[in-house]
C-alpha cells in the first residue's frame, strides 16, 4: 500500500506540472490574440508537442557520458576511493549491521522495493500506458534517462567488480575489493549502486524537464535520496557501501538532468546549440586515448 501511494503521489505531480504547463501557455496564447497589433500562427500555439525515447538519443548517450556530466561521474570515482581508503564505507556499513533488522526494515526495505520496480513500471506507464499525452512525453524523458543510466551502470559494474558488504565479516580491506576487468564479477557485484543510479536518473529527468515547478523539483530529490539511503541502511547494509550509493546518485543524477534538460529545450521551443567543450573517448589500434574538442 505504501508503494501505491508513493506511485501515486509521483504521478499526480508530475501530472500537476503538466496541467500548469498546458493553463500557462493557454493564457498567454489567449493574450496575444487579443493583440490587434499582434500576428501568431494559431495552429503552432494549439500543436503538442509529441517526443520519443528515441530523440537525440546518440547525442545524449554520448554527452551524458563525456559531457559536463563526466565531472560527476568523476567525482564519484574521487569520492569513492575517499571513502573507501578512509574506512568511511566500513563505518557506516557497521552502523546498519548494528541496527535492529525489523525496524530498519520497515524504514527502508520499501525503498529498496521501490528501487527495482520503479524504474520500469513509473516511465512505462507514463510513456506506454497513459493516454494523457503530456505525461507521455514525461515519460519518454524519463524512458531515455533510465535505458542509458542502466547501460552505462552494467558497463561500469562489469569492469569494476566490487564486492558487497557483508554484515558479519566487514573490513576495511573488504570495502576495497575490486575486480578491475571485464565481467570477473557478472553485473551483479560492482560499482557503483545501479539501484541509485537509474532511479537519479529517473527523478532527475522528470525534474528537469519539469524545472519550472518547485514541487516537482523538491518530490523528485527527496525521492532520490530515500532510494539511496535505501540501498546503504536496509538489508542491514549488506546492499551497497555508502560510495556505492553516492556515487550512482551523483552519476545518475547528472545522466537525467542532463537528458531531461535537451527535453526542456523542445518544451520550450529553444534551439540546440552543440557543447562548448566535451571529451570523446579514442581507440585506434594498440593507442588508447581521448579527444576534446573545445567551440569557441
Amino acid at each position: 500500500m505504501r508503494k501505491l501511494l508513493v506511485v501515486c503521489a509521483l504521478l499526480c505531480s508530475v501530472t500537476f506540472a503538466q496541467n500548469a504547463d498546458s493553463s500557462a501557455i493557454s493564457v498567454d496564447s489567449a493574450a496575444v490574440l487579443e493583440s490587434p497589433s499582434v500576428h501568431v500562427d494559431t495552429s503552432a500555439v494549439s500543436a503538442e508537442l509529441k517526443l520519443s525515447p528515441l530523440d537525440h538519443l546518440g547525442r545524449n548517450m554520448l554527452l551524458s557520458a563525456f559531457g559536463w556530466p563526466l565531472g560527476f561521474h568523476l567525482l564519484g570515482g574521487v569520492l569513492t576511493y575517499k571513502f573507501s581508503t578512509e574506512n568511511n564505507d566500513l563505518m557506516v556499513a557497521r552502523f546498519a549491521a548494528r541496527q535492529n533488522k525489523i525496524a530498519f526494515g520497515i524504514a527502508f526495505m520499501p525503498g529498496m522495493m521501490m528501487g527495482t520496480f520503479f524504474p520500469v513500471l513509473v516511465p512505462g506507464y507514463l510513456y506506454f500506458i497513459s493516454d494523457n499525452k503530456s505525461l507521455n512525453n514525461t515519460g519518454a524523458v524519463a524512458v531515455q534517462a533510465t535505458a542509458v543510466a542502466f547501460l552505462y551502470n552494467n558497463i561500469l559494474k562489469a569492469i569494476s567488480g566490487r564486492a558487497h558488504p557483508d554484515a558479519e565479516n566487514n573490513s576495511g580491506k573488504l570495502s576495497r575489493d575490486f575486480k578491475w576487468g571485464f565481467g570477473r564479477r557478472g553485473v551483479f557485484y560492482g560499482w557503483p549502486s545501479g539501484h541509485s543510479m537509474t532511479n537519479a536518473a529517473m527523478a532527475m529527468s522528470i525534474a528537469s524537464y519539469h524545472r519550472d515547478n518547485p514541487l516537482v523539483v523538491a518530490g523528485c530529490a527527496l525521492y532520490m535520496s530515500y532510494i539511496a539511503t535505501s540501498m546503504v541502511l536496509g538489508a542491514k547494509g549488506e546492499a551497497h557501501w555508502f560510495s556505492d550509493a553516492v556515487a550512482g546518485t551523483l552519476m545518475g543524477a547528472s545522466i537525467g538532468w542532463y537528458i531531461g534538460s535537451v527535453f526542456y529545450k523542445d518544451k520550450v521551443g529553444e534551439k540546440h546549440e552543440p557543447p562548448r567543450v566535451a571529451i570523446a573517448p579514442v581507440f585506434i589500434d594498440d593507442a588508447k586515448g581521448a579527444v576534446v574538442s573545445v567551440r569557441f
